[in-house]
């Protein structure tokens, strides 16, 4: 498990707003997304299935994202090499101010060691961190 917070400069309601949309939306917060397709669309999930682009290769991987207040966790349902899931977590802090912690537990299916990647999850709350504040200027 891997984890890394960030305080971003909305309210707790802009974060969770587009925490959400994010669901739909996951090309303006990952690198390399493409081709998303909504397979199933209940109350409290989401069936997502999207290709995506890196250095490696293209891998089309299909997740469950569950939403309740205040995480959403996105499952991990078919990939090529990898499983487990990532929690998106927020906290209020102050009336304009929201704690943002996202938790990648992955795990290689091949020898099942756990994904350690720092970097790529910082990075990745960096980047909606600053999607959510540019939008909420």
């Amino acid at each position: 498990m891997v984890q890394h917070s960030e305080i971003v400069e909305a309210t707790f309601e802009k974060v969770w707003e587009q925490l959400l949309y994010k669901i739909e939306n996951p090309g303006d917060f990952v690198p390399g997304v493409s081709d998303v397709e909504i397979i199933e669309k209940k109350e409290n999930y989401v069936i997502r299935q999207m290709k995506i682009t890196q250095e490696s290769g293209t891998s089309i991987l299909k997740e469950k994202i569950t939403f309740i207040p205040y995480k959403v966790r996105f499952l991990l349902l078919e990939h090529p090499s990898i499983e487990g899931y990532v929690d998106n977590d927020i906290i209020l802090i102050s009336e304009n101010e929201t704690e943002m912690t996202f938790t990648i537990n992955w795990k290689n299916k091949a020898n099942k060691i756990e994904i350690n990647n720092f970097e790529m999850v910082k990075n990745a709350v960096i980047k909606t961190k600053n999607f959510i504040e540019k939008i909420n200027c």
